[in-house]
């Protein structure tokens, strides 16, 4: 059995953990970072892709959900205006089924230049409560000087700073004190529930687990682009360090 079939098997009630007790995953109340808008990158494909994942949410007691497309030159070229159309597509179909339910829609940045010059000028950013979702590439470091600027120029426009998984950053992984002086520049800082349920290997859950035991980190998200990482977050239910995080997760606030 492959480790994400082990991980649903632990969300639908297979292998359950007896010596530990489950939390209630209401208590994070907005899921923030998520890829539910149909057809714009690696996340839903259609519509009903999109409202498994709603249903599911939902079923864990989620009030709503900011949902974060990829933002990507060359590879996911979106844009407020080219997101708006499918997110109201979703919008009404989710207030349709589950009239309660929150969406907003926000964006997944990657950063380089063309975000640091969109942020600079000005420019329109998906950023519900002004805080701004952004990555960085997995293989290699981001230029220091680069992801010092891109932080100064959007925190004097009056957008937070959100790192998107940090957890998935292998290269700090040996250097967890990037993460603290991050935290103390003002960047909030985001992990995977996926990563806290052990779906990308041992390396990549300790990172998570160490950063929140720190109390660096601020915001649990699904990153989910498919109803496997809402069957994950089922499963971190039973995490420690997701119990941790729920005394001081910011999720409550962000819709």
């Amino acid at each position: 059995m492959g480790l994400w079939s082990r991980i649903f098997g632990t969300a639908k009630g297979k292998e359950a953990e007896p010596d530990r007790e489950a939390i209630d995953l209401r208590v994070f109340a907005v899921d923030y970072h998520s890829h539910l808008v149909p057809g714009v990158d690696d996340g839903a494909a259609d519509l009903a892709a999109s409202m498994e994942m709603v249903d599911a949410l939902v079923s864990l007691g989620y009030r709503g959900a900011v949902t974060t497309p990829h933002v990507m030159a060359g590879m996911y070229p979106n844009t407020p205006e080219t997101l708006r159309p499918p997110f109201e597509m979703l919008q009404r179909a989710v207030a349709e089924r589950h009239p309660d339910f929150k969406l907003a829609l926000g964006a997944e940045y990657f950063l380089d230049a063309s975000l640091l010059d969109t942020v600079q000028k000005g420019g329109e950013l998906l950023a519900p409560g002004g805080r701004l979702l952004f990555e960085l590439a997995f293989a290699a470091p981001p230029d220091s000087g680069l992801l010092q600027e891109f932080l100064f120029e959007a925190q004097v426009k009056g957008l937070k700073p959100v790192m998107a998984h940090i957890e998935r950053y292998p290269y700090w992984h040996n250097n967890l004190n990037q993460f603290e002086e991050l935290h103390e520049q003002g960047v909030v800082l985001q992990v995977n529930a996926a990563s806290l349920a052990g779906a990308y290997g041992p390396e990549i859950q300790k990172a998570a687990e160490q950063c929140i035991d720190r109390g660096w980190v601020r915001i649990l998200g699904t990153d989910a682009h498919g109803i496997r990482h809402i069957d994950a977050l089922h499963a971190s239910r039973f995490r420690p360090a997701v119990h941790r995080l729920a005394e001081v997760a910011l999720n409550s606030s962000l819709l």
